[in-house]
């Protein structure tokens, strides 16, 4: 009862920002970011939803529905939430690991229950493993893989060589446990979960000391579980494409300019979109998908 009573109470504080005002010199006030996110491809308001449902919840649900899901239908259309002051409660999520302790109780069941289920099925084939080794005979160490299945393109991971790979997964062990972020072969990974699309992009000349570095970080990642609440100042929790944008980060010579955007409800995110936007990243494979036009998304 007393675990149920302070996420109500977790709950009820974190949501209610959205419309109570507070003065600036509250511990709530939110702070300046450190990541420069561009706002784009917000859709306008359609409508309110049902007042009975759990504000922060549906909002979880919808971030992850929209940006990281695969093609799975949970039975829930997407939304768009009325929520003006959403900036201000991602502010407060980053900054009060209180708050966010327990709203991870909340997201992580929303994507236990919702999201670890089989995708659509379509016309488009999977990749099979004659396919799969094609590609690892273009792919050099550092490179970056984007995927996805039927009609979503939302998975991105870092390769190592000789088949490696790290990524951040939101799918569940036997034990109903979030898998996080994991070491793997790309062979494996593709056997085991449906993939039909990949777009590969690479660092131009990356040096071996900044490979090194890249993957001393992607390596110090594992075991890191997955991160519900999307949150990018954070480091305790990653999900897959924030887990990718802070490996690129250890690149000392010629940093690749990938940056975050503003979604919606006031989230700072960086999805498969913004690193397919950086102009400093080569295009090097594709399969059944081709790479948007960089430098289209952000100013840089």
């Amino acid at each position: 009862m007393k675990k149920i009573a302070l996420l109500g109470i977790l709950t009820t504080l974190i949501t209610s920002c959205a419309t109570s005002p507070m003065p600036l010199n509250s511990s709530f006030a939110p702070q300046p970011q450190r990541i420069n996110a561009q706002s784009f491809g917000d859709a306008p308001f359609q409508r309110v939803q049902k007042p009975d449902e759990d504000l922060s919840s549906r909002i979880l649900r919808n971030i992850y529905k929209e940006n990281f899901a695969d093609d799975i239908d949970n039975g829930r259309r997407a939304e768009n939430i009325s929520m003006p002051r959403g900036g201000f409660i991602y502010g407060s999520l980053n900054r009060l690991s209180l708050v966010r302790k327990g709203l991870y109780l909340i997201s992580d069941k929303i994507i236990k229950r919702e999201f670890n289920k089989p995708g659509k099925k379509d016309a488009t084939p999977r990749i099979n493993p004659s396919q799969v080794q094609e590609m690892l005979k273009v792919l050099k160490p550092g490179d970056i893989v984007l995927c996805g299945n039927n009609d979503s393109f939302v998975h991105a991971l870092v390769y190592l060589g000789n088949d490696q790979i790290i990524h951040s997964l939101a799918q569940l062990t036997s034990d109903g446990k979030f898998v996080g972020t994991i070491k793997e072969t790309l062979s494996g990974y593709a056997k085991r979960v449906a993939r039909d699309k990949f777009v590969v992009l690479r660092k131009p000349n990356l040096t071996p000391q900044d490979f090194n570095k890249m993957s001393a970080y992607a390596h110090s990642a594992i075991g890191t579980s997955y991160d519900s609440l999307f949150l990018l100042s954070t480091k305790d929790r990653l999900y897959c494409t924030e887990m990718v944008y802070h490996t690129l980060q250890q690149i000392r010579q010629g940093k690749p300019r990938v940056m975050a955007h503003k979604a919606k409800y006031g989230w700072d995110l960086f999805t498969v979109e913004d690193l397919m936007d950086s102009p400093d990243l080569q295009t090097v494979y594709e399969f059944q998908r081709k790479r948007n036009t960089p430098a289209k998304l952000h100013r840089y």
